[in-house]
């Protein structure tokens, strides 16, 4: 059976909105739904924004998660395991969930978000996918071997069912890749599947990766990467990176040359 009602993801619209207009559909114990957020959601490894939801009448409710429900299958080919469209609930902060019953649908709302923390997402996003072309070119067998990745404000990582652990030059040489886009500033776009929007590529140098996460649109933001080894137990291998260096922790950030 096919879901009808569908959250309108203002962020494919436009990745520097930061704030839009809505109206409450429906109203959960711990969360909230609106027809339209600019608020991206928790997926793909990816943390989810943070944000407020600032209702008529003056109440102003903050959400610290946004998750995707009711989703399908896209069936595409190139996009194995890809869900789209279904609801977005907002996730409210447990210190302002009293004020959920001031909430009804129908009710008008501004939905706005952590602009700091959107960019800095966006940077580790783009750097994760330097890390995963680092790794694709010096351990490619781990590549098809992959089993979870986890994409915060300040880091990234990938976790890996091998064999064979990553050695000490392996992690000097991915790291030499990946700091090799940074200092190119190589450029980042992304495009979207002409019939599902939830289905966009990530495109860099000539290398495309299926990705319906948030990006920068210049490596050189990021800094140069730090790559780190930890072993999971037998057979299972986590490269993290981090970037200690990034543009966006400079005083004064706006955010607005950062996205795509």
């Amino acid at each position: 059976m096919t879901f009808k009602r569908k959250t309108n993801r203002l962020y494919y619209q436009d990745f520097h909105l930061s704030e839009a207009k809505a109206r409450v559909i429906r109203v959960e114990k711990d969360s909230i739904e609106l027809d339209a957020t600019v608020a991206y959601p928790e997926g793909g490894g990816q943390e989810a924004d943070h944000g407020v939801i600032h209702l008529e009448g003056g109440a102003a409710l903050r959400f610290n998660d946004a998750k995707k429900i009711y989703t399908r299958l896209a069936a595409l080919s190139d996009f194995p395991g890809l869900y789209v469209d279904g609801v977005i609930q907002h996730v409210i902060a447990e210190e302002d969930r009293q004020l959920l019953s001031l909430v009804e649908p129908g009710m008008s709302a501004t939905v706005s978000i952590d602009v700091k923390r959107r960019a800095c997402l966006a940077l580790s996003h783009t750097a994760s996918h330097l890390l995963y072309l680092g790794i694709a070119e010096v351990r490619p067998d781990a590549i098809e071997s992959t089993i979870g990745c986890h994409i915060k404000t300040d880091s990234a990582r990938f976790d890996f069912k091998v064999e064979t652990r990553f050695s000490t030059d392996e992690l000097l040489a991915i790291e030499q890749v990946a700091n090799g886009y940074v200092q190119r500033n190589a450029s980042i776009t992304v495009s979207a599947h002409h019939l599902v929007p939830d289905a966009r590529l990530w495109h860099c140098e000539g290398h495309t990766i299926p990705c319906g996460g948030i990006h920068i649109a210049q490596t050189a933001a990021i800094g140069l990467l730090q790559v780190r080894r930890r072993g999971l137990g037998a057979g299972k291998e986590r490269i993290s990176c981090t970037f200690p260096q990034a543009l966006l922790k400079l005083e004064g950030y706006h955010g607005k040359h950062f996205g795509v």
